[in-house]
């Protein structure tokens, strides 16, 4: 029998049986007779289906308890304080004077003193010692700590005047003046009230550090904005209400939903994990300001030893000018396009001329000891050569009649109406870049193969009995220049030239 009952009480429920009215009935029958029973049964008008004025009296008195927090969470000074006292309450000597030095202050200071690469890695070692130091342990507890004033505040923060309302229309805000005149309020009005207070009072409890939480209250205030004698008889005599289930049976018998169970409001604020990254966030940025200034002096010195003109726009479209548009609207941009065009320049400048040249006497006309060397030497020449039409044909996919750049324009049109286009520009764009560093790497991975050789050559040439090219006599004179101090000369380019695109991709 009792089986059966459950389960035409849930069918009712679900919807599948509308025609158990009954069932439901006597559900809500056995909810009467809790609140008649109920130790708090004072609250509830059996006759009538109403709240007592004894339940207004109750929230009356909650109201002006605490009051003194809900006007100290107007305060923004005193509640970012707060936020900054539960913080510093977990940091040691070591954590704090870590934290001044990670200070843009602190940084400022030292960057006077100290160079740039020193720096940098005095920085990175500080944002280490700082996530050692406030390890998962101290966020765990100062996010406890936290959680429990924002327990609190939501407690604070209900709509205590909305609800003492209904039991007297003519309720005014403090200051408390004289005592409101209330009246009885049928149980389904309160209903919607009912159930976000015990939302937001679920978690409190008298075993919570309150004491704390009033320490923390008086330090942010300069004063004692609630008693500690008065607050703990709060807390208890809340608590022992709710235990009782008398406001739970009310909304279950107002909403004539005898199964309504409370969804409890747990804060779950993140405060030292937002604290922690945005610290070394700040940090990590003038790390990259840094690195950014001191990468931009080495790629200039370098383009000054590689090249003897400074126009370096190859590209029309694969450009640092065509991406400010997607810079300023946060979108993917071109990131490797001072990369390509510098290797553009390359090839068509230096590699199809003196390289190619000295390459052609060095593998056309020199007999190599080792033809697995003049092969790879030749093959990574030869892959070279073939990168300005990947490259051409990059930059021409985003031309206006290319296969991306009619979608991408008509895309940026849509942008500000249709925030989908965000996801449909950054995958084009994220995929000529990838395209991009592929040529990239692969161009430094030639050039590294060349560059080897020609260091090795170098030396050989030098040798009195050589081992790699035994006729370098007759290239010696096939050659414009010496050939030890030509072989010398570009071998430096290409090495500079390496660490200029390894400079590019970082």
């Amino acid at each position: 029998m009792a089986e059966d009952l459950v389960e035409k009480v849930i069918s009712f429920f679900t919807g599948d049986n509308t025609e158990n009215l009954s069932d439901k009935e006597v559900v809500l029958r056995q909810r009467l007779k809790e609140l008649a029973e109920n130790k708090y049964g004072r609250f509830f008008r059996h006759k009538t289906d109403e709240a007592d004025q004894s339940l207004g009296v109750f929230f009356y008195t909650l109201y002006k308890m605490i009051l003194p927090i809900r006007i100290f969470m107007k305060d923004v000074a005193k509640t970012t304080r707060l936020r900054q006292v539960v913080l510093e309450a977990f940091m040691d000597a070591s954590i704090v004077e870590t934290v001044k030095r990670l200070n843009p202050t602190g940084i400022e200071q030292r960057s006077k003193t100290t160079s740039p690469v020193e720096l940098t890695s005095e920085i990175t070692a500080d944002i280490e010692k700082l996530r050692n130091e406030f390890d998962i342990g101290r966020i765990n507890r100062t996010n406890r700590c936290y959680n429990m004033v924002m327990i609190f505040f939501q407690f604070a923060q209900f709509d205590y005047p909305g609800l003492i309302r209904k039991f007297d229309s003519n309720f005014i805000e403090g200051p408390f003046a004289g005592e409101p005149k209330f009246s009885p309020v049928k149980t389904a009005l309160l209903v919607k009230d009912l159930s976000e207070f015990l939302a937001v009072s679920h978690s409190i409890n008298p075993d919570n550090d309150w004491k704390t939480l009033l320490k923390l209250f008086k330090l942010c205030s300069g004063e004692e904005i609630i008693s500690e004698n008065q607050f703990a008889q709060m807390l208890i005599g809340l608590r022992d209400i709710i235990n009782s289930k008398i406001l739970e049976l009310m909304v279950q018998y107002g909403s004539q939903n005898p199964i309504w169970s409370c969804k409890p409001k747990i804060p779950d604020e993140r405060i030292a994990n937002n604290w922690l990254e945005s610290r070394i966030s700040k940090a990590q940025e003038y790390v990259d300001k840094i690195n950014e200034v001191e990468n931009n002096k080495m790629i200039a010195q370098l383009l000054k030893e590689i090249f003897d003109n400074d126009e370096f726009q190859r590209l029309e479209n694969y450009s640092d000018a065509k991406e400010d548009a997607y810079r300023k609207r946060g979108l993917s941009y071109f990131v490797y396009a001072r990369g390509l065009n510098y290797l553009s320049v390359f090839l068509q400048d230096l590699l199809a001329k003196d390289i190619n040249e000295l390459c052609d006497l060095l593998l056309i006309r020199g007999q190599w000891t080792n033809n697995n060397n003049s092969k790879e030497m030749s093959e990574a020449m030869h892959q070279l050569l073939e990168l300005s039409g990947p490259i051409t044909t990059l930059d021409d996919s985003l031309a206006e009649d290319g296969a991306d750049g009619p979608r991408l324009k008509a895309a940026f049109m849509r942008v500000d109406r249709d925030q989908s286009q965000i996801r449909y520009i950054n995958s084009i764009v994220d995929n000529v870049n990838d395209s991009a560093l592929e040529i990239i790497e692969n161009a430094i991975e030639y050039l590294s193969i060349i560059d080897k050789h020609l260091i090795h050559l170098t030396d050989d040439i030098q040798k009195k009995h050589p081992e790699m090219i035994i006729n370098w006599r007759e290239l010696g004179y096939a050659a414009k220049e010496p050939l030890p101090q030509l072989m010398k000369d570009i071998s430096k380019k290409v090495d500079n030239f390496v660490q200029l695109l390894n400079l590019c991709i970082i």
